[in-house]
């Protein structure tokens, strides 16, 4: 299960990188969309919450916003298995024009015959 989790979001902040970083073709947005829940909500780095709209709206209006974006996924975690739940910690760093962030995540997914789905993120900068 680690490997799978581990793959998901390593594939999730591929495709995101390549939004925010480039002039991404809008099909990597609808793969954004389709990983997460319709009630997925998540907590950003400035402790602002924020549902699955207001998250695919602010990202709507940022394509190719950071150009040349890479973002780095590791340490990746199984903190409980809970039923159709999973619950997981990782590293997360973006690096851009020579400025490096990173911040500790943790997220729910919802396991689903296709696959782990979002449901929930919560972010905490790492200051530095």
């Amino acid at each position: 299960m680690r490997e799978l989790i581990s793959t998901e979001i390593d594939r999730q902040h591929q495709l995101l990188a390549r939004w925010l970083g480039s002039e991404a073709p809008p099909e990597v947005m609808d793969e954004l969309r389709a990983a997460h829940t319709d009630d997925f909500t998540m907590v950003t780095t400035d402790g602002q919450p924020l549902d699955n709209t207001g998250l695919f709206e602010a990202l709507a209006g940022a394509r190719n916003a950071r150009p040349g974006l890479r973002i780095l996924t590791s340490q990746v975690e199984l903190v409980a298995e809970l039923g159709e739940g999973l619950l997981a910690r990782f590293l997360e760093t973006h690096v851009d024009h020579g400025h490096t962030s990173s911040r500790r995540v943790t997220v729910l997914f919802r396991i689903e015959p296709g696959g782990p789905r979002w449901r929930y993120l919560h972010e905490t900068a790492i200051p530095g």
